[in-house]
């Protein structure tokens, strides 16, 4: 008997750990006007209530733990929440608080840890665990994208451009505030740098260095902080989903880190050296 995971494209999960740990994702969508993306789209009721009926249809399928994108930055938890109750307890859903690989490595370590017997209760216990210890920081080019998407609010977004600079974001607890700011997108990544510095202490880890349109940046990130761990093998370089990328905006560079439940945890994937 198992217990199956389902989340949303928004957990920014790379292909091999949906594949190896068997996960579920819901998409959300870019809503576009003449061809041009002007707001995003939560997933709806039916829609994850869908899944939900396919994944327990399997005789196998004991229970469901759902986990999505911040109830603070979508609709998309409320959704799976009113999903749920159609299926009388056999799914649990769970507010990430956070976006990207900072709840899509929840995600996977909690599928990986249910296939290996771990209860219903348990796994949604470990999810809400581990997604309220993880946290995100991003340098993007400007807060206008944010702002357009009403994610952070109109004198935030004039701070952060002021005097040309590059704002520091982080989202923690469901949600976003204005971290720091630099003068140059290299001071910024610096200052994401040091920022993690304090995360990064805390003890077992996986890291995620998220971009959009940026793969450059991002592969300078993540060997930065390859050097400043003893873990490289844990830093992945993970691109935003076009959701993400349209309220952070092209540039962006993002790293999420989240606590390892278990060292013995596989992570999917190429080396470090070949990544890099």
């Amino acid at each position: 008997m198992t217990i199956r995971l389902v989340t949303d494209s928004t957990a920014d999960l790379p292909e091999e750990w949906l594949r190896d740990f068997g996960i579920t994702v819901v998409d959300l969508h870019l809503v576009e006007e003449d061809g041009v993306p002007v707001s995003t789209s939560a997933a709806t009721p039916d829609e994850i209530a869908e899944v939900y009926e396919e994944l327990l249809a399997d005789p196998d399928c004991t229970g469901v733990v759902s986990v999505h994108l911040s109830r603070e930055l979508s609709r998309t938890w409320q959704s799976a929440a009113d999903a749920s109750t159609r299926f009388g307890g056999r799914v649990l859903v769970v507010d990430s608080q956070g976006a990207g690989m900072a709840f899509g490595a929840v995600v996977a370590q909690c599928a990986w840890a249910a296939a290996r017997g771990l209860g219903l209760s348990a796994t949604y216990e470990l999810a809400e665990r581990l997604c309220r210890g993880a946290s995100t920081f991003a340098a993007v080019e400007s807060l206008d994208s944010l702002r357009r998407g009403g994610r952070i609010s109109a004198v935030a977004a004039i701070f952060g451009g002021a005097l040309s600079m590059r704002p520091i974001i982080i989202l923690r607890g469901g949600t976003i505030d204005l971290a720091a700011k630099a003068r140059t997108t290299t001071k910024a990544h610096q200052k994401i740098r040091s920022l993690l510095r304090e995360e990064l202490s805390k003890g077992d880890v996986l890291v995620a260095v998220h971009h959009h349109r940026s793969p450059e940046r991002a592969e300078d990130m993540a060997a930065e902080i390859r050097k400043e761990t003893t873990f490289p093998e844990r830093v992945r370089i993970v691109e935003f989903d076009e959701v993400l990328g349209w309220h952070l905006g092209d540039g962006a560079v993002g790293v999420s880190v989240t606590g390892l439940h278990d060292t013995e945890f596989p992570i999917p994937g190429v080396s470090p050296q070949a990544e890099a």
